[in-house]
């Protein structure tokens, strides 16, 4: 396993990943595990087929996660959530390469 890219993201590391699956290069992986758990890989919350769209997707994920933290959201597994709230699916956070604004919007329409 290779990681490509490491982001700290609140009490948090996001980080792209690449496996060798019998000798060949997997996809590019972006997880996120906890400071608390370093022996741990995390969960993996989206596959890309480039280094570069993982990478773009590791930031928009720490950007939403932060944006989501100021809004009274948590991350459970692949899901943000908050009390009096809608869920927020991390698939349909990370499915678009969104702007700021777009991502702000997404917490708006919760």
């Amino acid at each position: 396993m290779t990681v490509h890219y490491l982001l700290n993201c609140y009490n948090n590391q996001i980080l792209v990943k690449q496996e060798q699956v019998n000798g060949e290069a997997d996809a590019f992986h972006v997880n996120i595990q906890s400071n608390n758990n370093p022996l741990s890989f995390g969960n993996t919350l989206y596959t890309a087929s480039s280094k570069e769209q993982a990478v773009r997707i590791a930031d928009q994920l720490c950007e939403f996660y932060s944006l989501a933290r100021t809004n009274g959201y948590r991350l459970e597994g692949t899901i943000f959530r908050s009390e009096n709230k809608p869920d927020i699916a991390v698939e349909y956070v990370l499915n678009v390469e969104r702007t700021a604004d777009e991502l702000h919007k997404l917490l708006q329409g919760a």
